[in-house]
């Protein structure tokens, strides 16, 4: 299947790569088919394939904050049709800024998807001890390489 990609233009997939969101992103509802796209060794590309230009860059919150923890309501298991922590991806959205080492990322309200079944959402919890913009800071392992 092609679809068109804000990043890399037109681009062939696989439609076992599509991830369904069923209510769609809070702010981008109408756009409920999402792929996964790598971008360099850190970060991927939740890409929807509704609408070109909806494109987040993510990582997986754990290369920058290690403490990081978060527990996720029966409901949300269930929605997501989650059988064990395998199944589970989380990932943060980036606001990429200049320089750099101004980006941050948003720790409250994680997308978790289920690659088994290859559902997402993003988990926007009531009370969360993160913020929307945590600055990304390398992990100790990190700042020495």
């Amino acid at each position: 299947m092609k679809i068109k990609t804000k990043y890399y233009g037109e681009q062939e997939i696989n439609e076992n790569e599509i991830i369904s969101f069923s209510s769609g992103i809070p702010g981008f509802a109408h756009d409920k088919r999402f792929i996964l796209q790598p971008f360099g060794e850190a970060f991927s590309i939740l890409q929807s394939l509704d609408d070109a230009d909806v494109a987040f860059i993510v990582t997986s919150p754990f290369l920058y904050f290690e403490e990081y923890s978060i527990d996720l309501p029966d409901h949300l298991v269930q929605q997501l049709a989650i059988q064990s922590e395998q199944d589970v991806a989380i990932w943060v959205i980036v606001s990429v800024r200049k320089p750099f080492s101004q980006s941050t990322a948003n720790l409250k309200a994680p997308i978790i998807i289920n690659g088994r079944e290859q559902l997402g959402k993003q988990y926007i919890p009531d009370h969360s001890r993160y913020s929307l913009r945590e600055r990304l800071v390398a992990t100790s392992s990190e700042e020495r390489a």
